[in-house]
């Protein structure tokens, strides 16, 4: 799957709030108006995974090394095909990450690990990282 960055700014979700906020209150995305995401706005990226949070799905992208996951809302789809082998799973209720995030698409060991998403996500492990970065290699080659 291909998106393209149409907007890194807080501002630009404000739209798919529930209800009317403060630009200063972080909204349903953890974002204030003020944020600014670390993506560029035209650049196009290939999606690793995709987090199903409790109030809205984020793409999981690299930008310049950085890897995060953004609320899809600042992206356009330019190719909506699943890279084949991905794999699904739900968050259990036992898991530290659970009920803030309740399902993950992505890569084997994203769905397959259940430290992945908080190793590389919050903890920016080395080693999740490699593996992000081995994976992304192999559906670029595809």
């Amino acid at each position: 799957m291909k998106v393209r960055c149409v907007s890194n700014r807080g501002m630009d979700l404000r739209p798919y709030e529930y209800e009317q906020i403060g630009e200063d209150i972080l909204g349903r995305f953890g974002a204030s108006a003020y944020t600014r995401y670390g993506i560029e706005i035209g650049r196009e990226y290939l999606v690793m995974g995709i987090i199903v949070y409790q109030t809205y799905q984020a793409y999981l992208i690299d930008d310049d090394g950085l890897i995060l996951s953004c609320p899809c809302q600042l992206f356009e789809v330019l190719d909506e095909r699943l890279i084949f082998n991905w794999e699904f799973r739900t968050i259990g209720k036992d898991e530290d990450i659970y009920p803030f995030v309740q399902a993950i698409l992505g890569y084997t060991e994203l769905c397959t690990d259940k430290k992945s998403y908080e190793n590389l996500i919050i903890e920016k492990d080395e080693y999740a990282r490699q593996i992000y970065f081995k994976r992304k290699i192999e559906f670029e080659n595809e």
